[in-house]
């Protein structure tokens, strides 16, 4: 277990356990494969592609940016996507949900949002809600995603209010392959009622811990992340009892 101080309260980072993580690799599509290296700890794939399939999430699309805004612009997209979770997790949803803070180079100008990734739980409360148009992302993603998204959108708005950080105005919410997102900031993920980390580099530096403790939670479950791809013969050992 690794302690980080805050100014809050510590915060105690313990490796994902068995059951949790079986959670998170149900409801992922193709899984998740380990990726083990000689010189570094253990870390976790995500499997967003397998063979020519890709794994599709919905992004909050911003307006474009300039290259002296991207910085600022993904530092405030990473904040309120943190403060964000806490107020979704008041919706106690069953399912899996992963922001993810992207960037898009487009040559002279930047694309900095939030992408979000929802895998809902069959059965789960996000499953039973009354949305308005919930056909547009459950057709797609399964039965209560809209749901989801719904509350993850609600939860970035409180998030601005209550933080006075501007969130930038969203001009369309579209789904999209992973590739088509750039790069992606792997910050934390909910599993129902808990958040993991999946960030691979672990600083006291980074402010979210201490937005996190603020909140009351001081035990996180960590899963270093990153994207990978496998094919269709690796399922086998990327989601057990996989049935295509």
């Amino acid at each position: 277990m690794k302690t980080i101080p805050t100014p809050k309260g510590n915060i105690h980072l313990a490796p994902i356990d068995r059951e949790l993580f079986q959670q998170i690799r149900e409801l992922m599509p193709y899984g998740i494969v380990g990726l083990k290296s000689a010189d570094k700890p253990l870390e976790y794939g995500l499997v967003m592609q397998c063979d020519d399939t890709e794994v599709m999430g919905i992004k909050l699309q911003p307006p474009d940016c300039s290259r002296e805004q991207v910085n600022a612009a993904m530092e405030t997209n990473i904040i309120l996507s943190c403060i964000a979770i806490l107020y979704y997790l008041q919706n106690s949803y069953e399912g899996l949900l992963i922001p993810f803070p992207y960037l898009r180079d487009k040559g002279n100008h930047f694309e900095a949002g939030i992408s979000v990734f929802v895998f809902p739980k069959p059965g789960g409360k996000e499953t039973l809600e009354d949305i308005e148009h919930a056909g547009a992302y459950d057709n797609q993603f399964g039965q209560g995603a809209t749901a989801m998204l719904v509350a993850f959108v609600r939860a970035l708005q409180k998030a601005s209010k209550e933080s006075n950080i501007p969130l930038y105005p969203v001009i369309g919410m579209e789904p999209r392959f992973r590739m088509q997102l750039g790069s992606l900031s792997f910050g934390y993920m909910v599993m129902g009622a808990k958040v993991i980390a999946i960030k691979t580099t672990i600083t006291e530096k980074d402010f979210t811990w201490t937005i996190l403790r603020d909140a009351g939670i001081s035990d996180i479950a960590h899963m270093p992340s990153q994207p990978a791809t496998i094919s269709k013969d690796d399922l086998s050992i990327s989601k057990p009892l996989y049935t295509s």
